[in-house]
Formats: C-alpha cells, sequence, structure tokens
C-alpha cells in the first residue's frame, strides 16, 4: 500500500518541531523512526496533512543510566554495555521488542509514544468498511464493547512504559508553554483514543529520567506473545524488587502493558508484602495478587483470563529470577 500525501518537516531543533505543532495543531503528527506511524497511515488511520519528523534533531539522542534521549534507537539500548551493567531490564526489554530490522529504526520516544492498537482498528480500509468502521476511526461505535457509551478499548502496546514504571522514572517534556516532566505512572490514560491523562497540546517527549535509587533494585521484564520474532506483546510484565540483608521485601514494583489502554502500574496491589520475608510462598502470593488485580481486553491474541493467569505467573517467575530468596524449582 502507498502512503498518502503529506507535507514532510525535518526540524533542527526540538523547540522548531514544538513551533511546527503548535502552526499544524490537530493536523499534524509526530514521526521518529517510523515504525508505528507510518504502516498505520499505510492503512489510512487518522492520517495528518502535515507530519514532524524528529530525526534531525542530536540533541535528542543521548544514553546514560539516569538519562536516555527520546530519539535513541531500541538497538542502542539493546546494545549498551553500560545498561547491561547497571540496568538491564532496559536491554532486556528493548532486545524483545519487535524484529531486529525495526529495532535498527525504532526509538525510545516511539516505543513510548506508541499508538493503541485493536482487531478493529488495525486493518486496511476494505476491512474496517466491512465492519462498518469503528470509534478510533470514522465509526461511532466501539467494536469491542458496542455499548461503551463512546469510550475506546484499544490497547496499549508500547513496552518501555512498563520497565520505566517499575524505575520510578519520569519523562521530560517540551512544549509551548516550555520544559516539564511528569512520572510514568502519571502520564497514560485508560481510554484507546485520549491516551494520555497530562500531555498538553504541542508538547513532545524528549528524554526520559531514572531516578539513581533504579540501579539499586533487581529488576526484569517478561512477555507473552504468539511470534517471538516479530510480534507485539499480548502481555508484558515488569518487576524491581529490592531485599535487605536478611531477605526483608524493602522495594516491590509491579507494571503490566497489552492489557487495557495504558501500562498499568500494580504497585498498590502489591505493597502489602513489603516487610514481609521473601521465599517461594511469597513469590507465590505476589504472584496471585497480581493475577487476581489484572484486567485484560479482549481486543488482541490470546484469551484475557489466560493472559490475566500468565501475568501472575510471570510475576512470580521473575521473583525467582532476580533475587534467590524467592528461588523455586516449578517452571
Amino acid at each position: 500500500m502507498e502512503l498518502p500525501a503529506f507535507q514532510y518537516h525535518r526540524p533542527a531543533s526540538a523547540e522548531d518541531a514544538v513551533a511546527l505543532l503548535k502552526q499544524y495543531g490537530d493536523d499534524a503528527d509526530l514521526v521518529a523512526g517510523g515504525t508505528d506511524l507510518l504502516p498505520n497511515y499505510k492503512n489510512r488511520l487518522n492520517n495528518k496533512k502535515h507530519v514532524v519528523s524528529l530525526a534531525g534533531i542530536a540533541s535528542l539522542r543521548e544514553l546514560s543510566p539516569t538519562r536516555i534521549g527520546a530519539l535513541t534507537r531500541l538497538v542502542e539500548m539493546e546494545r549498551s554495555e553500560v545498561l547491561a551493567s547497571t540496568l538491564p531490564i532496559l536491554q532486556e526489554t528493548a532486545a524483545s521488542i519487535s524484529s531486529p530490522p525495526l529495532r535498527e529504526h525504532g526509538t525510545v520516544g516511539g516505543n513510548l509514544m506508541l499508538d493503541t492498537r485493536c482487531y478493529f482498528f488495525n486493518q486496511a480500509p476494505m476491512w474496517r468498511r466491512s465492519k462498518h468502521f469503528c470509534l478510533k476511526a470514522e465509526g461511532d461505535q466501539c467494536l469491542v464493547v458496542p455499548s461503551s457509551n463512546d469510550h475506546c478499548y484499544a490497547t496499549y502496546s508500547g513496552e518501555l512504559a512498563a520497565a520505566f514504571l517499575v524505575l520510578g522514572a519520569s519523562l521530560d517534556l517540551l512544549g509551548p508553554d516550555g520544559a516539564r516532566s511528569v512520572l510514568v505512572s502519571d502520564f497514560f490514560e485508560d481510554e484507546g483514543i485520549v491516551r494520555f491523562r497530562d500531555r498538553r497540546p504541542g508538547e513532545i517527549v524528549v528524554g526520559v529520567t531514572i531516578p539513581d535509587s533504579a540501579q539499586q533494585l533487581a529488576a526484569g521484564y517478561s512477555k507473552l506473545r504468539i511470534r517471538d520474532s516479530i510480534d507485539f506483546p499480548s502481555l508484558g510484565v515488569a518487576v524491581a524488587v529490592k531485599t535487605d540483608t536478611a531477605n526483608n521485601i524493602e522495594h516491590l514494583h509491579v507494571a503490566t502493558t497489552a492489557m487495557t489502554s495504558r501500562p498499568e502500574s500494580l504497585d498498590s496491589e502489591v505493597q502489602s508484602f513489603v516487610g514481609q520475608r521473601a521465599s517461594p510462598a511469597v513469590a507465590a502470593e505476589i504472584g496471585d495478587a497480581v493475577h487476581k488485580a489484572s484486567k485484560a481486553y479482549r481486543n488482541v491474541p490470546l484469551d484475557p483470563r489466560y493472559r490475566r493467569k500468565m501475568a501472575g505467573v510471570f510475576t512470580r517467575r521473575l521473583l525467582e529470577r532476580l533475587d534467590s530468596a524467592f528461588g523455586d524449582t516449578r517452571g
């Protein structure tokens, strides 16, 4: 399929990109690596008349244990020796995203800002027309939940957000009103069209700031998908934990992705385990708590009940892998 016609802009600075977004408003999209936007445009999914490329902005390329620029490529994270020794969860998560050719082009900012996905949305125009379109593109009803009263249930499938959530990271934003930071946990909205709870008009993500304390956590990521070589996740689970010298749990953070319209923090559901002594039994209890607290929409591959169950299984397995005090011989 061919791309629709649009005017391409390639600003030299983040400030120039913000100015273009302000100028064209709702008739402009941002593009970084293009691995999500361009396939959507080929399918005529909410394409705009103006596309603002961030590819020429050198200041957005940065990679350290405390800050990662929005234009950093996924392959750079995957191959980073610095991340391997300080924040291996980020290297592990980046390496699991899509396929090697797409990781050469995909970026940190692009994965964070990934558009929500749905069976009824991510299809060719002819297919969508046969279903009378959906609320997210050209229709007036959510086909996942027809009685949703104008609520879109498209699923967020970005993966880095779950890892950044458990590390306590913040997004660095630049907009017409200047620069500011927002916690990843406060940025996303559980609605497939709205998508963001705290993104102001004309703002762009310029980077991610990670607190120094994140390097004291043992953290990992696991992903469930049909084809390991390329597919979007049907479930992603990130866990970060720290125990003291007596194996008591000091910090515990759990997040999921590809379950609802945003990455979900489950910290409140597992905080009761902080202070308990780490053990295989406690790991199983934490997994059960995650299973019970998780919710999953029925618009990506694999049944929601199975994905919720696997959220608990992945949580337990990650705990066993990250800290030997949780260790068990079960698979």
